[in-house]
């Protein structure tokens, strides 16, 4: 799935809040935590853990970044429940505002395999109203 939003700040403001996962708590709402080591702006190699809360369930979700540039970062990983790969792009629609995208990849396993279907449309009406909400909370901390 990719959810798309419009953010009124330049590319590069924008990308040092939307490409540091340690943020995410703030504009993901079912995030509580998002561990991610060394802190700061996505780096190939940086570890992320996730924590969140999905359908009444508590996943716990390691991921690696597989490559990061100053606008685009993409990761991938999972554990035993769930496999995950996504990106973030950033892209500068003038000085003063960019677009952000999310890409998220999403494939559970065993059990968790058999309720996809029904968990999917939750999950993708989650994501967009969470990059809804990310060009607010971006303004307001990136002030």
């Amino acid at each position: 799935m990719t959810s798309s939003t419009f953010i009124a700040r330049p590319a590069h403001q924008v990308a040092s809040f939307v490409l540091d996962w340690g943020n995410d708590a703030l504009w993901r709402s079912q995030v509580q935590k998002f561990t991610v080591d060394p802190p700061g702006q996505a780096t190939v190699g940086q570890r992320l853990v996730e924590h969140l809360t999905f359908a009444g369930m508590p996943f716990r979700t390691p991921t690696v970044i597989e490559s990061a540039e100053p606008l685009a970062a993409a990761y991938s990983g999972g554990s035993r429940s769930v496999s995950v790969h996504g990106w973030r792009r950033i892209t500068p629609m003038s000085e003063t505002s960019c677009r952000v995208d999310v890409h998220t990849e999403i494939t559970m396993s065993g059990a968790l395999g058999m309720l996809t279907s029904l968990l999917a449309p939750g999950y993708r009406k989650t994501d967009a109203a969470d990059v809804a909400r990310l060009a607010s909370v971006a303004a307001r901390e990136l002030r």
